[in-house]
């Protein structure tokens, strides 16, 4: 029998990660202790800009994506590239995300829409929420409202854009929990081997780790992190903040730290691949200064981990905290930040998060099984 054939698009490579529990789903290649939710029969394709290796795709295809909304030249190649890739697919179904991305590809898709391709949109977070910049509003809120005409479905992962699509948009919304945080991934490491793990980027078992896990953007905020912890550093040598991840703003960072006189207790070693588990368990507290944000892996991930959090307040991390305030710091306020990162260090329980069940991994899949048995049969 004929394999039923997905195309998947974001317009970075990078992201896929989220996607490979259900593109392997679709395939059938979930392994215990998942392989109970596989479907399989899919064929599943990947576009993207192609800058790393894709996993668990059976056609990969480079597309010339944009992130920047104004890059209309490419914009243009993009569109033209996936047109051709979605013609000659024969697909069934078009599952989009990103923003910019998702916008070139439900373009692309139209005619094949008319013709009962079905196009699924996953939104990780909209440019426009409460309190966004008049900017934001202004560009993406119309693209976004005109783009749900051609879309069966807008997949949100918190609940104030569910709120917004279900309200304003013109196709149905749904919503899950996330893409889901894999709990086989984070489980419990020894104490020796998180000693070890801390080890090698030079901390000490008297080292108090605050740990933030993101890219070096300007909308993931860095920079609030390392003057809200300085004065900190000053009083207290063993306080060391921990930067997971790569950006264009790493060095801005790394110079940001020098400025302050702090640049040895701010650890930048990129991603880390080995002893992820064992690193961050052997950490003290997950911070994120993300400005916007859908969800939070990363902060997900810490609390996984068992580590206490602090967040910025935004409408992602309200979701994850239930809206607890003692959790949460304003993003226009350093001295608060300082005052919140004290009392963690003094009162780390204080901060602890019990994690909560609907974000993990066999939960978001089953999510997804779902909507796909509606929209897909």
């Amino acid at each position: 029998m004929a394999k039923r054939k997905i195309l998947f698009t974001s317009h970075t490579a990078n992201f896929h990660k989220f996607n490979r529990p259900i593109m392997r789903m679709l395939r059938g290649t979930l392994e215990a202790p998942y392989d109970d939710l596989n479907i399989g029969g899919w064929q599943v394709d990947y576009a993207s800009a192609n800058e790393e290796k894709i996993y668990d795709a059976d056609n990969v295809f480079t597309v010339d994506f944009a992130r920047s909304p104004f890059r209309l030249d490419k914009h243009i190649k993009a569109y033209r590239q996936l047109k051709k890739i979605i013609a000659n697919g024969n697909y069934e179904a078009i599952h989009t995300h990103t923003p910019v991305g998702s916008i070139v590809t439900r373009m692309a898709a139209k005619a094949a829409h008319r013709k009962g391709v079905k196009v699924i949109y996953t939104c990780h977070g909209f440019h426009f929420y409460d309190g966004a910049p008049k900017s934001s509003w202004r560009i993406y809120y119309p693209i976004e409202k005109r783009m749900s005409r051609d879309t069966d479905v807008i997949i949100t992962i918190n609940s104030e854009d569910y709120r917004r699509v279900k309200s304003d948009f013109l196709c149905p919304a749904r919503m899950i929990d996330g893409v889901g945080v894999d709990e086989e991934k984070y489980k419990k490491t020894t104490k020796a081997e998180q000693r070890a793990a801390r080890e090698k980027y030079g901390l000490s078992e008297d080292d108090f780790v605050i740990v933030y896990l993101a890219e070096y953007t300007a909308n993931k905020n860095h920079q609030m992190l390392v003057r809200g912890a300085a004065p900190i550093i000053k009083d207290n040598p063993h306080v060391k903040l921990l930067f997971l991840g790569q950006g264009d703003l790493m060095d801005a960072t790394r110079e940001l730290a020098r400025e302050l006189g702090v640049s040895e207790n701010v650890i930048m070693p990129g991603y880390i691949r080995d002893n992820y588990a064992a690193l961050l368990q052997g950490c003290d507290l997950c911070v994120s200064a993300s400005i916007r944000e859908g969800l939070g892996l990363g902060v997900l991930e810490g609390v996984a981990c068992g580590l206490p959090i602090l967040v910025a307040d935004n409408r992602g991390h309200r979701d994850i905290v239930d809206g607890k305030k003692k959790y949460l710091f304003a993003l226009d306020d350093v001295g608060a930040l300082t005052e919140k990162m004290q009392d963690a260090i003094k009162n780390p329980k204080k901060y602890h998060l019990d994690f909560p069940k609907r974000y993990y991994l066999r939960n978001s899949l089953m999510e997804m099984r779902e909507i796909y048995k509606e929209f897909l049969g």
